[in-house]
């Protein structure tokens, strides 16, 4: 990833939509653009700390909230402890989760072309599918037949 052309791009998004760039969003925007990562509200905080920006966890949040509105973030819930943001770029992405053993396998942008075809087809809808975390078993789960005991309850209808 070249950080400062995508940098660049972002806040020249931002400015043909005529958007505000305050302080607290070009540097939430550095953090992230910086990393590359997937980071939560408390890593973004923590990089500004690092940087000798203070700002607490509410403004964060803002921030990231805005940058979503606006297009150029994605929110995800990798079933980590916390919800993860990332700046889209052109290396679009998705996720596959094990419920089981809790791995992660990226999985490619064009793999949701299909459901996009299909729901504007079917649903005159324009979804807006940024950074998407599909939740299951996999391969090695399945076959060792290792389910978490709260996913065996569901499955089953059993009660712990």
């Amino acid at each position: 990833m070249n950080a400062p052309r995508i940098l660049e791009q972002t806040l020249s998004r931002l400015r043909e939509q005529g958007e505000r760039l305050t302080r607290p969003r070009r540097k939430v925007l550095e953090v992230l653009n910086q990393s590359g990562d997937h980071l939560t509200v408390n890593d973004v905080q923590r990089a500004l700390q690092q940087a000798g920006e203070e700002m607490d966890a509410a403004t964060v949040y803002r921030v990231l909230q805005w940058l979503k509105r606006v297009g150029l973030i994605s929110q995800t819930d990798l079933g980590g402890e916390a919800i993860v943001y990332q700046i889209i770029d052109d290396h679009r992405h998705h996720h596959l989760v094990c419920l089981s053993c809790g791995s992660i396998v990226e999985l490619s942008d064009d793999v949701l072309d299909p459901l996009r075809r299909t729901l504007r087809r079917d649903y005159d809808f324009e979804p807006r599918i940024d950074h998407l975390a599909l939740f299951g078993l996999c391969k090695r789960c399945r076959t060792q037949g290792s389910l978490r005991p709260a996913l065996q309850d569901v499955q089953t209808g059993q009660r712990s």
